[in-house]
């Protein structure tokens, strides 16, 4: 083994220490959810409203899923934390600036909407209690592209790279969540289209090592 190939060895095997990695996540994010608030809250211009498809119709709305859909908004942040090695956490953090910069790009340029009903009565406390927040918190702005899809799909290959055989867990878990998004009438299928080519995009431009071929064995097997 040469000289150079230890050298990328090692780099690609440093570790991040935890508390880097938390402060670089609530960066991250912070800075993210503070943009995306703000413009949600106060459009440039005047948002357009999405058309149904037959996918938002057939899937319909479901107060329970506001479980899996806040589980999934916990799930990027998890799966970001849990990458360790150095490159790829940066490689990660960088895919996510760049999906996020053109979700936020066409936030402002092309805002939408989307319908919202009221909440039914009935719900247990704990449930209403989850969708009092997520009311509070967001709003019915800014839909196209879905962050809550970006996130998670960009994180997860990053993710997946750091841990070879959680691959297909994390992505079934993930695929078993997105549906949540429509269902909880956060978002329609439009959205998760839009969330998934920016996420890509953002992927292919982050470069080294998520996309290049052979990089992946460079990792320490987990």
């Amino acid at each position: 083994m040469t000289a150079a190939s230890i050298d990328t060895t090692a780099a690609t095997s440093a570790q991040v220490p935890l508390p880097r990695r938390i402060a670089m996540v609530l960066a991250t994010m912070t800075i993210a959810t503070v943009f995306y608030l703000a413009i949600n809250t106060y459009p440039l211009r005047q948002p357009r409203l999405l058309p149904l498809t037959f996918v938002d119709e057939w899937i319909g709305w479901q107060a329970w899923t506001i479980w899996p859909y806040w589980l999934l908004l916990f799930t990027g942040p998890a799966l970001l934390l849990s990458i360790r090695e150095r490159n790829l956490l940066l490689a990660t953090l960088r895919a996510y600036a760049i999906a996020m910069s053109l979700n936020a790009a066409i936030w402002l340029a092309w805002p939408t909407r989307m319908l919202r009903s009221g909440l039914p009565e009935g719900m247990d406390p704990f449930t209403a209690f989850a969708w009092h927040c997520l009311y509070a918190l967001d709003d019915v702005n800014n839909c196209f592209p879905s962050g809550h899809i970006t996130i998670p799909a960009v994180v997860a290959v990053g993710a997946g790279l750091q841990y070879p055989r959680a691959r297909p867990w994390i992505w079934l878990t993930l695929i078993a969540l997105a549906p949540s998004v429509i269902s909880t009438g956060q978002h329609y299928a439009w959205d998760i289209a839009g969330g998934l080519a920016t996420a890509t995009i953002g992927l292919l431009l982050a470069g080294v090592p998520l996309w290049r071929p052979g990089a992946a064995p460079l990792l320490q097997p987990q």
